[in-house]
């Protein structure tokens, strides 16, 4: 689930776990869902887009994405570019796999831009294997066991790294360290090399281009920045967050967040 998980989790179970170290330089954590007692009414949390991919096992009731059944018990948490909602009911207990930034291409080893905001995975890697994989993780006693089948799983598939990987990970870390303001040409310049080359490898390799992801790093450190506010953002922090103007800042971050910064806060109040 590709969200900055926040305090409201701890009543669904939830806890991160870090992967083994071979596997750092892909996978970011693993998260697991634990409920004792079955939820009477729906829960709902909101899944912020953050460039990342992710794989969840669902071993307890259906759950609802934005407010659809979600019938498949593995689904993929693509790309996303929009904000999901997903609503939990009755038995919780969830396993899943977050990948770094660029991680998941070397797993799937599927141009990533086709799974954009994509939920299916079992219409994309072998059915038959993956309803198995999910059936070793359900009859599993514990979630360290979990864990060991779940990392068996990815060393089975993880593809050779190659330069082209080690360009797109230099990338992404640049565009994170100017909290999404560098320009893109600049960019491509700094890596030596041409900037549609940069845009071919970002589609495949993150699910996005580098512009998109530049836009989801600004949306997000606005929301952040919003969940300390309890009024609306001044064209100052807008400028500070990167974005033109207060109505670049706001048409940005509906497209994305699906409400306005003042809608945000008022939800985040209640």
């Amino acid at each position: 689930m590709q969200k900055a998980h926040e305090p409201s989790l701890t009543h669904l179970g939830f806890q991160l776990i870090s992967p083994s170290r071979p596997l750092r330089p892909y996978v970011r954590s693993y998260w697991y869902f634990q409920r004792d007692i079955p939820l009477l009414a729906y829960q709902d949390e909101y899944m912020h887009p953050l460039g990342r991919f992710g794989i969840g096992f669902n071993f307890g009731d259906s759950l609802l994405l934005d407010s659809q059944p979600l019938t498949e018990p593995i689904f993929l948490d693509g790309v996303n570019t929009i904000s999901r909602k997903m609503s939990f009911l009755g038995r919780v207990e969830m396993l899943g796999v977050s990948f770094h930034e660029g991680g998941a291409f070397p797993f799937l080893g599927i141009p990533l831009f086709e799974l954009q905001n994509a939920i299916s995975l079992l219409d994309v890697l072998n059915k038959t294997h993956l309803l198995n994989l999910h059936a070793r993780l359900k009859e599993a006693k514990s979630w360290r066991t979990r864990i060991h089948i779940l990392e068996e799983w990815l060393f089975s598939r993880l593809l050779p790294i190659k330069e082209q990987d080690r360009l797109v990970l230099a990338s992404l870390g640049r565009l994170r360290e100017s909290d999404g303001r560098l320009p893109i040409p600049a960019l491509a310049q700094g890596l030596s090399i041409g900037q549609r080359q940069l845009e071919r490898l970002y589609q495949t390799h993150v699910g996005v281009s580098p512009k998109q992801y530049s836009q989801l790093l600004r949306v997000e450190n606005a929301r952040l920045a919003l969940r300390q506010m309890d009024k609306g953002p001044s064209s100052q922090l807008a400028v500070e967050l990167g974005f033109y103007d207060q109505p670049h800042f706001i048409r940005e971050f509906s497209n994305v967040l699906g409400i306005t910064p003042h809608a945000y806060i008022k939800r985040k109040r209640s």
